[in-house]
């Protein structure tokens, strides 16, 4: 049941608009002359806000391979913070009442959607799977910065520990409600062999250093680990790949057009265990 009111605007160039309680979020609709049987996919943007670069270079392998891409828009004005959900903000909302318009206006985009996030976009995008696994059909995530780890060894939103408050608490529990589903879903981890710079935008705190690594590399390689482990714990098949982009960095940009990412991501049907 949604609790929250969508109010959708088109455009001639197709960008949907959707309203909540959360805030106003825009994104751009591309939809292939020749669309193909699949899970439309959500594109998401880090904290560089390069969704007009992504939609541009992800736009030619819809085309392609007929898959359908929504590309939010998170203006650093409106949305300070989207990368994960929190008491400042709930991009998760506004995502859930962008889909819900996106599925509510075009034809043949319902069901649950494939996500790919880079960096802050691969955090947001792991963190919603973990409360709405049943929106989600797969997960592309890109060099994110830190990751929730699917357990209780470190409290939220490091891993489902109980955290510091009644907030923490209650968002650890939700996730770990809809963890057994949330490990369902295929997931691919790519990562630079040449990302381990501790740049000013990685998150640098000595419990993430000892238990997730000090880079984003080693983080990709600790999170893919920690899902296949959660995987086994619970009695299923392990689903998370690491894909890692030779001699690529933290450029999003590099890797679609040196190491093709866009055309491997959506060659990569993504189908639920």
């Amino acid at each position: 049941m949604r609790d929250m009111t969508n109010d959708l605007t088109r455009n001639a160039y197709d960008h949907v608009t959707a309203c909540s309680a959360a805030g106003r979020l825009t994104a751009r609709i591309i939809r292939p002359d020749a669309p193909a049987a699949g899970s439309a996919m959500v594109v998401l943007h880090g904290i560089s806000r390069n969704a007009d670069t992504l939609a541009r270079l992800f736009a030619p392998e819809a085309e392609r391979t007929g898959r359908t891409l929504i590309v939010p828009h998170f203006p650093e004005e409106t949305w300070p913070c989207f990368q994960r959900p929190s008491k400042a903000a709930r991009p998760d909302q506004a995502l859930l009442a962008l889909l819900d318009a996106v599925e509510d206006h075009f034809a043949g985009s319902t069901g649950p959607v494939e996500i790919f996030g880079h960096s802050g976009g691969a955090q947001l995008a792991h963190r919603f799977a973990m409360l709405y696994p049943h929106r989600v059909a797969g997960l592309h995530l890109v060099a994110a910065g830190w990751y929730c780890m699917p357990d209780d060894t470190m409290p939220y939103p490091y891993g489902l520990g109980p955290g510091k408050d009644a907030f923490a608490a209650k968002w650890a529990r939700r996730k770990a409600h809809s963890l057994r589903d949330f490990l369902r879903l295929p997931a691919q981890v790519y990562v630079g062999t040449g990302d381990v710079s501790r740049d000013p935008a990685l998150r640098k705190t000595r419990a993430l250093d000892t238990r997730q690594g000090p880079n984003r590399h080693a983080r990709a390689q600790t999170y893919v680990t920690a899902l296949n482990a959660a995987a086994h714990r619970h009695g299923l098949t392990p689903t998370a790949r690491l894909m890692e982009l030779t001699d690529c960095d933290h450029d999003v940009v590099r890797a679609i057009t040196h190491n093709d990412l866009a055309a491997r991501v959506l060659d990569a049907q993504c189908q639920t265990i």
